[in-house]
């Protein structure tokens, strides 16, 4: 590593850190943000709003901010980042659900609205993108005493003098404003009672797990269901539907016509609407008792996309309570068969598997508990992204159950909250990480910004540059924003190649590649350096005498990159003769290549970029390889390494 600065300078700055490190005692406990970054985590971007705010974030995983959308209303309750960048939400026009489904681009613009909600439905929890373009809505629909009695509902289990069941539609955008129910399927249509044999739907309860007991109620309220998660496999053409209330999730067909889902007949299943396959609590349907039960007022089931492991099986959050007082996140394997089909239970048997396969529980159990709301993610490492969503926290965990990632997030109701501050309100409804190479973020400006919660010191959009450098880089440097309304004394970054940390100061003159003088932007010269891991992270020291690393509790964690041994690693094209980067070919390559090949030219940076048409030597038939491809329109080099 070559030091760019003086031994007393090094010296002198070994010694400020020291005494920094001493003022970091004086530092504020923390309480939001990032605590856990492994570098086993999966790295990608974390979306979420929280439940009592118009803002949804997108952070990147050091829990900075790299875009955000503020809209009217809070989310009502999920969001999802579609394929085309634009973000998908319901919102929450009044108190008591959502009502309203928005699409917005990228820049905040609202593209598509579409309200579902009057005296007599309601969109609430959660909708679902489909593949056609279309949204999935749960909703709630009005029944009345005398529609509920006549379906067989017990009067004494009413609070109420009405019933909400759930049902679902599908909507195709229409304009701007407007939208098209293409499906619909209604629980109305699919229940059973053995309460009253001169009503409707009277039947033996154990002889119908395919059909909903109308008179199984958790309470007496007229949220009855109270589904909160809703979930579209396209392969299976079937929909998965989350009750919290009864401690179980539905899939139903969605291959069937409206008409189809109306009856018991039709569709792929042949079952029309009627329910395929249910897990959680087999009590609802009189096939098993209390021990028997698995799910406690869960959220947020689903199936686990291809590719990652278990992919098919499904995956949902135990929230807990009643008689379990602790959160889960449990994996079940889904007994379909290659043709969506699911085994019918003997009457008075509960569907299969009888045990998850796999159930994540905090070491003691009472450590990780929600109890509402919340989440889970398979990831395709095998990882588990769970939002613990009561207390705001996001954690992902292997399948030995280590967390190696984990943030509390800041953002309340009032807006985001200082570092030491416990957040109240700061609760949310899902987290979702999209990969860096989701088609969504393909394209989209990424660059970090400052991190959530407000700190004395603002550091942001901390990066290396170059990116990716490799041991012929003569100089990588280290940049990041830092703004006090104090003043700044020093800042400094520490960067440990593998021998330990050394001190290097950071400027802002102009003179370290930090753009201008005074503009905030402070650059550290580092020259080049050995390939292997490079840790680093960032102390800034105001005139006020507050100190904040970045990140923040650093060094526990720590910005990481990795230096290339050699060149031409796999990043493109050869041709790059002179090594100038960012990458690119142009004619300053082929005059370094003449001179190199007929006029005694230093060789090239990086002798592979120069073996053009990579048959491993460097001569006449390199240069008109690159003269052809520059200018008659030849053939690609070929690519590195």
């Amino acid at each position: 590593m070559t030091l760019p600065h003086s031994l007393i300078r090094i010296t002198y700055l070994v010694v400020l850190i020291g005494f920094l490190v001493c003022m970091s005692l004086y530092a504020q406990e923390q309480t939001v943000g990032l605590f856990v970054y492994d570098s086993s985590a999966h790295d990608g971007y974390n979306l979420f709003g929280s439940i009592r705010s118009n803002v949804t974030y997108l952070m990147d995983m050091y829990g900075r901010q790299v875009h955000s959308w503020q809209v009217d209303y809070p989310p009502g309750n999920s969001v999802y980042l579609l394929e085309n960048g634009h973000l998908l939400r319901p919102s929450r026009p009044v108190n008591g659900g959502g009502g309203l489904i928005q699409e917005i681009d990228w820049d905040g613009t609202i593209l598509w609205e579409y309200t579902y909600f009057d005296s007599t439905v309601r969109q609430h929890h959660d909708i679902e993108p489909m593949p056609n373009g279309n949204v999935l809505l749960l909703a709630w629909e009005y029944k009345t005493l005398e529609e509920a009695v006549a379906a067989g509902r017990d009067t004494s289990l009413l609070n109420d003098s009405t019933l909400w069941p759930e049902h679902v539609i599908e909507v195709e955008p229409n304009g701007a404003t407007g939208g098209n129910i293409v499906w619909e399927w209604h629980l109305w249509d699919h229940l059973i009672q053995d309460y009253d044999p001169i009503k409707n739907n009277y039947g033996v309860v154990a002889d119908h797990a395919e059909l909903v007991n109308i008179n199984w109620v958790l309470n007496f309220n007229a949220d009855w269901i109270h589904a909160n998660a809703i979930e579209y496999n396209a392969e299976l053409d079937q929909i998965i539907i989350c009750s919290r209330n009864l401690s179980e999730f539905w899939v139903i067909d969605h291959s069937t016509s409206t008409a189809e889902a109306a009856g018991h007949t039709g569709g792929n299943s042949g079952m029309g609407g009627d329910i395929l396959f249910r897990w959680g609590n087999p009590q609802v349907y009189d096939a098993g008792s209390e021990v028997d039960q698995r799910l406690f007022l869960q959220h947020d089931a689903q199936w686990i996309e291809p590719g990652c492991p278990g992919e098919g099986n499904f995956l949902v959050f135990n929230n807990g309570g009643q008689s379990v007082l602790y959160s889960t996140v449990d994996e079940i394997e889904s007994p379909v068969d290659a043709g969506g089909q699911y085994p019918p239970p003997t009457p008075g048997t509960p569907h299969g598997p009888t045990q998850a396969s796999w159930v994540y529980v905090a070491d003691p159990p009472g450590g990780f508990y929600s109890s509402n709301i919340s989440g889970a993610q398979q990831l395709a490492n095998g990882n588990t992204l769970i939002c613990a969503g009561a207390g705001g926290r996001f954690f992902e965990v292997t399948p030995t159950f280590e967390i190696v990632w984990e943030y509390i997030n800041p953002a309340t109701t009032a807006g985001p909250v200082p570092q030491g501050v416990v957040p109240g309100n700061n609760s949310v409804f899902r987290c979702n990480r999209y990969l860096a190479d989701y088609p969504g973020l393909l394209g989209r400006d990424l660059t970090p910004e400052s991190t959530l919660e407000t700190y004395p010191i603002t550091i942001s959009g901390t990066t290396e540059y170059p990116s990716n450098p490799s041991e012929v880089d003569s100089q990588v440097v280290i940049l990041s924003t830092i703004k006090s309304d104090s003043g700044l004394a020093t800042v400094t970054v520490m960067i440990d190649v593998g021998a330990g940390y050394q001190a290097f100061p950071m400027f802002d003159d102009g003179l370290h590649m930090d753009g201008s003088a005074n503009d905030s932007l402070f650059g550290a010269l580092l020259g080049s350096l050995e390939p292997g891991e490079v840790t680093y992270y960032i102390v800034a020291l105001d005139d006020s005498s507050n100190t904040v690393n970045d990140p923040y509790n650093s060094p526990s964690i720590v910005y990481r990159f990795t230096v290339d041994s050699g060149c031409c690693n796999g990043d493109g094209l050869r041709g790059n003769v002179d090594y100038v980067l960012p990458d690119e070919i142009n004619i300053a390559d082929l005059t370094y290549l003449v001179a190199y090949l007929f006029t005694g030219g230093s060789e090239p940076p990086c002798m592979e970029e120069g073996d053009v048409d990579g048959n491993d030597e460097i001569n006449i038939a390199d240069l008109t390889y690159l003269v052809s491809y520059l200018f008659t329109g030849g053939p690609a080099p070929v690519a590195c390494p």
